[in-house]
């Protein structure tokens, strides 16, 4: 299986690989960058020709001092602007090094080889690369296409059931937002890391995703911002939790059912949220926050939010199943009070 990507001047594919094959491409000019959890499974990575850099693994890594740290080890290492960057592990691991990639000499050659299913369904695909700030989650980045983009489902078989899970929040997400087909084959088939099927649906995902990034890359026109249904409040869940104990599909499901109710709440969508819930609940997914929450700073968060105007809050609201859009200026105090509703 593979699918095109022309995403503003570059094309790349994105295709169905096994591991071992990427990992016999790996020159001694090459860098490696993954996290513990990766190299732990994958020992064979320390049998290829390239220089390994191996951050610690969970959302903590996507920071600005990991990025300087593994700044400084490309250069100790004598990385050159001829070289290329493998980010070989999940989104964290994606995201940090296709920043360090895009930055590193003015832009070094990237190849994104996803080792989640959140990874491998949205984050190495669309050119969006970056990390956290305590201000809020990818407010540092840059759009930098890979080279190529790597996928092997084989390796799923190695996830942890909650990181399955945390992955199938965003193909639920592609459901809501553009593909009511899905919505009705994720209810249908309570789909596992053993599904026969699973390749199919991570293209399927693949293939909904291109089709935005190519029509707006750099996020110019708002359509591009539909990804972002249930980020504006997953994301603020994360930052607020400081990239701890919470997995981003985990705090995205959350956004995803509050974001239904706002959207109600403005009029715009007649979707009951226990609909949304009844899917992610299957998934083994939350529908509420499981800890402490105080909205008021969640609130300042999401005005802070990248796709803010500064003009009330932004958010990628769903109207109906399989049509989503950017609405701005919605009232923090509607958001408030129904927040409050929701999580009491």
């Amino acid at each position: 299986m593979q699918v095109e990507v022309k995403s503003g001047t570059d094309q790349y594919t994105v295709q169905q690989t096994r591991l071992q094959s990427v990992i016999e491409q790996v020159s001694s000019r090459d860098m490696i960058i993954t996290d513990t959890n990766v190299l732990a499974c994958y020992p064979a990575l320390s049998n290829s020709k390239g220089q390994i850099i191996s951050i610690p693994a969970g959302e903590e890594s996507k920071s600005f001092v990991q990025y300087e740290a593994v700044v400084e080890q490309i250069f100790q290492a004598g990385f050159l602007r001829n070289g290329t960057v493998f980010a070989i592990g999940g989104g964290v691991v994606g995201d940090l090094a296709g920043f360090v990639a895009a930055t590193v000499h003015r832009g070094v050659r990237l190849v994104q080889v996803p080792t989640s299913l959140l990874a491998m369904v949205d984050s190495s695909v669309g050119g969006k690369v970056g990390i956290d700030l305590s201000y809020g989650k990818n407010l540092l980045g840059s759009f930098y296409n890979p080279a190529s983009v790597y996928i092997d489902p084989t390796v799923l078989q190695t996830l942890p059931t909650e990181h399955f899970q945390n992955g199938m929040a965003e193909v639920i997400k592609y459901g809501w937002i553009l593909d009511v087909e899905l919505l009705e084959i994720l209810k249908k088939e309570n789909f596992s890391v053993n599904s026969h099927n699973l390749e199919e649906i991570v293209f399927r995902c693949v293939a909904l995703k291109r089709d935005v990034v190519e029509a707006d890359f750099t996020e110019k026109s708002g359509l591009r911002a539909i990804l972002n249904f249930g980020h504006t409040v997953g994301h603020a869940l994360e930052a607020q939790a400081e990239y701890k104990n919470l997995l981003h599909g985990q705090a995205i499901a959350v956004g995803m059912v509050a974001e239904v109710a706002i959207a109600n709440e403005l009029g715009l969508s007649q979707i009951r949220t226990q609909d949304v819930e009844s899917l992610f609940q299957q998934y083994q997914l939350p529908i509420r926050p499981t800890s402490y929450v105080n909205i008021d700073q969640l609130i300042s968060l999401m005005l802070g939010d990248k796709k803010s105007t500064g003009n009330g809050i932004a958010m990628s609201l769903v109207l109906e199943p399989g049509q989503c859009k950017l609405v701005d200026n919605i009232d923090p105090a509607l958001v408030r009070r129904v927040l409050a509703n929701i999580w009491s």
